[in-house]
This record gives C-alpha cells, structure tokens and sequence, in this order.
C-alpha cells in the first residue's frame, strides 16, 4: 500500500458532541491522499460507535482504541502509527477548512527545510459565532522570537514532520496542557518554524474544552517550557528530562520566581473568565476566578474586578433539577 502525502492525527476522549463534524472537514478535503488517524483515549460515550460508522464509509479514516491515558500518550501513538512523512493534528471539537490540507502541503514544497508549518485560525462559540480572529507570525524568526515569551501557534492547525518530531522524542508527557508549546520550542532550536496567513481553521470555544478546565496546569507548564528552553539554550542540562509533572516546586528548582509564577496565572485566571462569559460558559468562568482569588497579593481593584465578573456568570448557572 501507498504511503499518503499527509496523515491527520486527531486524539479524543468522550467527543461525540462535535466529532462527526470535525472528522467530516478533513474526509472532505480537496486534497485527498491522505489518512486520517482517530486516537480513541477511552472514550466511554458514542465515540466509538461514531468511529465505527464513519470508517465503514470512508476507507482513509482509522481508528485507534486505546487505552485512557490522556493526551501525550494518544498524540505519541498517533505519530508513531502515521505512514506519512507529513502529520496534520487535528482536534476533535474543531473544523477545517476545506483547502486546508492542500494549502499547507503546497508550503512545505516551497519550504522543505521547514520542521512545522502553522496557519491562522477563527475562534468560535456557541452558535458559530465568531468572537476573533488570529493569524500568527509567518516567518522563522518572527516565531523564534515570540515563542520565548508565548506560544503564537494553535495546535490543531500545524503540519509537523514527523521525523523531525520523533527525533526529538516527541510530546513529553509532563507538559501536559502545553505539550505543544514545549514541542515547538525544541523544534525552533534544531529547524525553522513556519505559518502561512490563511485562516484555515475554526477553533471551537465550549465548555468542555480542556483550555478552560486546566488554567492553572496549563500556566505552570507553559513556564516550565520556556525555564527548560533558557537552559538549553545555554547549554546547561535540560532539567525537565526525566520530570514527571511540572508543579511549583519544579519550576522554583528550574528559577522559575514565585512571583512570576503568580502574576502569570493572575492574568490568565483573569482573561480566561472573560472568555468564558463572553462565550456564555458561566461554569468555566467561575472556575477561572476561584482559581484568581487563590492567589496571594489579589489587589483591591482586582478582587472587585472578579466579584464584578462573578455577578456576571450567576444567570449563567444551570437551572436546578425538578
């Protein structure tokens, strides 16, 4: 059998709400040779069934039932079953453009030196509205750059090579909600990293959605990312090799500040709520300002702030069972 030009790599777990739409925007493509891997971290809803009937229908789509472990496990078994020399992720709560796959492998023949290449994506909540729009840096160092102070590309949009990825070791499992983060940085230091500036993905806001239950994880490992990167890049060891989860102690051992730690997770407990009242998730909300006034030093005008925007999330609560 062939080798595909590209294989899409989409890991879920309990997704049946929006997975038939999601797997629906890649087998859809107008470039079609490619195979779309579907790796089932446990689900224990229709997932399976859903799997089951689409890949009846459509040959190129192939489903891996795991075992649950989470996310990094699901994404390295992914890369490690791909065929292509090319690895599309996907999610399984988004939808891609119908020229996406197409578009994307066109820059890879312009740019064969490039390790991964990212696109612009929407941002849409309940109904399909669309609340922004995002097109990230393009160039290799624009995104060098950036990288060491955010994370500029969205996961679901990147075409990886794999072999450039494997060797590298591929996700690390204690970034764990910015396991792509710390991938990116280890890739920008061995290749160039790419975007083209087309909006080829919508990226869908719901309650469900790990981006709202995880902050105060997703904080601290972004941190530990770039505390690991500030080490190789001066050539001291790596010092998340070997680490398991990346906490508080962990990032104080790498000299990761205290305060850093805490103003970073103020500011994005803070954002995060806004989003999710802008998004109606009233739940997400009022997790994302527990998890503010947590926090030592809360100024005045910040503890009224979030009381303010908790007001905000009460008629959002669910109504109480009859």
């Amino acid at each position: 059998m062939a080798c595909p030009a590209v294989s899409v790599v989409m890991p879920v777990r309990d997704g049946a709400r929006h997975l038939e739409d999601a797997v629906a925007s890649i087998l859809r493509q107008t470039h079609g040779d490619f195979e779309c891997i579907v790796c089932d971290d446990g689900s224990a809803d229709a997932t399976p069934d859903i799997l089951a009937r689409m890949a009846l229908a459509d040959a190129r789509l192939r489903v891996l039932r795991l075992e649950r472990a989470g996310i990094v496990p699901a994404l390295n078994a992914g890369l490690g079953a791909a065929r292509a020399d090319w690895v599309a992720r996907m999610d399984a709560d988004d939808i891609a453009a119908p020229d996406r796959l197409e578009r994307q492998l066109a820059a890879a023949a312009r740019y064969p030196d490039a390790a991964a290449i990212g696109t612009g994506w929407r941002v849409v909540g309940p109904g399909g509205r669309v609340r922004r729009v995002i097109v990230p840096p393009v160039e290799p160092g624009a995104i060098a750059a950036a990288l060491m102070h955010h994370n500029p590309l969205a996961h679901p949009t990147m075409l990886l090579r794999r072999d450039a990825v494997l060797a590298i070791g591929g996700y690390r499992g204690a970034f764990r909600s910015a396991e792509d983060y710390d991938l990116w940085l280890r890739l920008a230091e061995r290749h160039p990293l790419r975007a083209i500036p087309h909006v080829l993905l919508d990226y869908r806001e719901h309650a469900g959605q790990a981006a709202w239950r995880e902050v105060e994880h997703r904080v601290l490992a972004e941190l530990g990312a770039r505390a690991a990167a500030r080490a190789r890049r001066a050539g001291r060891p790596d010092p998340a090799t070997g680490a398991s989860v990346i906490d508080r102690a962990w990032l104080r051992a790498a000299g990761v500040e205290d305060a850093e730690v805490v103003a970073t997770l103020m500011s994005r407990a803070l954002g995060t709520a806004k989003d999710a009242l802008a998004a109606g998730e009233g739940a997400a909300a009022r997790a994302a300002l527990r998890l503010l006034r947590a926090q030592p030093g809360l100024r005045v005008r910040t503890r009224i702030h979030a009381a303010l925007l908790f007001l905000r999330s009460l008629p959002l609560m669910p109504a109480p069972a009859r």
